[in-house]
């Protein structure tokens, strides 16, 4: 895996080797550092905003204690109020006799709300029924079975303060009240039950302030809502009203949670009375200005990081055009053109390189003139030293042919012979060009077979197997001659019956082959070897068209020589298509 992505790495263009850089090693840190700030911002809000409303919640906490201590003071001015006391416990039996009494009670509690404004009202339940009742400072105690949950509480509260509810009084306003046995000096014999009521809207006023983008809920310690914003929700509880459950305990704490479909912090703290204040604040309120500082991060980022692709696009594009100059350059060296010069400008390290090619292409082309070209014309020599060593060893044999046919007979035939050698030197020499077509090597074949059966009549024969489709392409001239003589020469004499020889011209592959192939008395090992060599001794046919045709075409082409003693010679001679 590594090496594929180290490959594809090493494929990349310069611009995608660049950007692959920008984006490792300045995208990639700069959103960890985004994410780690914003994170650790995140964290130290959380922080902070557990911080604020904790304190928050602990300054509402202090101002409803104040208040209810305050309404504590009045409760126990009122129980351990003797006069009072004397007052709902003797017995009356004449209107005038508690004319008195509401006297003192009215100014009493008159002046006691008076003193406190946010008591709404003042009522003792009394037991005496010889009293009447005034249906506001004076009541007759509920009866025992209807009578609302806190007034059954006040048998376990051993003559503490018992909170009721949120309840609505005469006027539909809802009220809180505080509740209490009157038994002063006689706590097996109570004479009545003490209720401060305060309206709600006071309980209220102590967290309007502070209830600006959060809510705030205090409740009860069975975890009924006192007081909020919202008052119909006055009276349920919290996990009623929040759809999830709080787990607050006894002490104080936060807890992260899912309130209505929104993530949010709820923060709780305890009074002594039981009671406990609960604010509630979505995290998307928290972290608003912390989304709005890391949206700021990432555009800035963003910004950055699109200056950065932009200046690593044109600086790519500024240093791939220079490489592309230069691989142009080297593209004209490599089809041996050497005349435009690579103008880079600038002394950096590809200027430095476009100077040193410059130089290099210089050295080449004074190179190429001095030592290439003479190299060039020494071959073309040899090709034509190598060519004329064939034609007046051939020139030869052909006269001493002509002499011997004169001397003996004197006829026509010497015109026949004439003819035929005349057509062979004027295909063969063709204008001193080195190359012929194929058809023109094979009529140069055929008219050298005819001389040569004039000289041994019928001590030998020809056939063609031939691939005419071939015909029109070219070929080093005079490659078959040399080895049909070799095969005539050395065979004929040596046999009685007609020497057989195959010519043949077929297509392998990309190649064009000719066989000449005998069956005569075949070439002993050590004289094929000195064959090959191109030793005098042996002569320098095979080894001249040899050489010639590895000069012209190159070292995979030339020829092929089997041969097998007693059974006959094939000579394979390969061309380029």
């Amino acid at each position: 895996m590594i090496k594929k992505i180290k490959t594809l790495f090493y494929n990349l263009p310069m611009m995608g080797k660049l950007l692959i850089l920008l984006i490792t090693s300045s995208l990639v840190p700069l959103l960890i550092i985004s994410i780690y700030s914003f994170t650790s911002a995140k964290n130290q809000l959380l922080e902070q905003a557990y911080e604020n409303m904790n304190h928050m919640n602990q300054q509402i906490n202090n101002n409803i204690s104040s208040q209810l201590d305050s309404f504590h003071q009045i409760s126990g001015m009122l129980y351990t109020n003797a006069t009072l006391k004397a007052y709902l416990t003797r017995e009356y039996k004449q209107d005038i006799d508690f004319v008195e009494a509401y006297g003192y009670i009215n100014d009493l509690f008159f002046g006691l709300m008076a003193a406190n404004s946010n008591v709404e009202g003042i009522t003792v339940y009394v037991f005496n029924d010889t009293i009447p009742t005034d249906g506001v400072f004076i009541k007759y105690l509920f009866d025992p079975k209807a009578a609302p949950e806190w007034v059954r509480a006040l048998d376990q509260s051993y003559g503490n303060v018992v909170y009721t509810g949120i309840t609505l009084n005469d006027k539909k306003e809802r009220i809180f009240s505080l509740a209490r046995i009157m038994n002063f000096s006689s706590l097996n014999y109570p004479y009545g039950v003490l209720t401060i009521s305060v309206r709600e809207e006071y309980l209220y006023s102590m967290i309007r302030q502070e209830s600006e983008g959060k809510n705030i809920y205090v409740i009860d310690e069975k975890g009924e809502i006192l007081s909020t914003k919202n008052k119909e929700q006055i009276s349920k509880n919290l996990t009623e009203v929040l759809g999830v459950e709080v787990p607050m305990g006894k002490a104080d704490g936060r807890q992260v949670m899912n309130i209505q479909g929104k993530r949010s912090l709820v923060v709780f703290n305890r009074m002594e009375q039981g009671w406990k204040t609960v604010s509630i604040v979505p995290l998307e309120d928290i972290l608003r200005e912390t989304r709005r500082s890391a949206s700021r991060i990432l555009l800035m980022a963003g910004i950055s990081f699109t200056l950065a692709l932009l200046l690593i696009v044109l600086i790519s594009r500024y240093l791939t055009g220079r490489m592309k100059n230069l691989t142009s350059q080297v593209a004209l060296i490599e089809n041996e053109d050497f005349s435009r010069k690579i103008e880079i400008k600038g002394n950096d390290e590809i200027g430095q390189l476009s100077q040193a090619f410059n130089r290099m292409t210089d050295k080449l082309n004074v190179l190429i003139n001095e030592l290439y070209k003479k190299e060039i014309t020494r071959r073309d020599a040899e090709l034509y030293a190598l060519q004329s060593q064939i034609n007046p060893h051939f020139l030869y044999n052909t006269l001493s042919v002509i002499s011997s046919l004169a001397i003996r007979k004197g006829d026509g035939e010497i015109s026949s012979i004439i003819n035929h050698l005349s057509t062979f030197y004027k295909t063969s020499l063709n204008k001193g060009m080195r190359y012929i077509t194929v058809e023109n090597e094979l009529d140069i074949t055929r008219h050298y077979l005819a001389i040569q059966h004039m000289r041994f009549r019928e001590h030998f024969q020809e056939s063609y197997e031939v691939d005419e489709k071939l015909y029109p392409c070219r070929t080093l001239k005079l490659i078959l001659q040399p080895f049909i003589e070799n095969a005539i020469n050395h065979a004929v004499c040596d046999r009685e019956e007609p020497l057989h020889i195959v010519i043949r011209l077929y297509r392998e592959k990309e190649k064009i082959c000719f066989e000449v192939e005998d069956d005569g008395v075949g070439i002993e090992r050590e004289k094929m070897k000195r064959l090959v060599s191109g030793q005098p001794e042996a002569g320098f046919g095979i080894y001249n068209v040899n050489e010639r045709i590895q000069l012209a075409y190159g070292s995979e082409y030339g020829v092929t020589v089997r041969s097998t003693v007693g059974k006959g010679t094939n000579v394979k001679i390969t061309l380029p298509l």
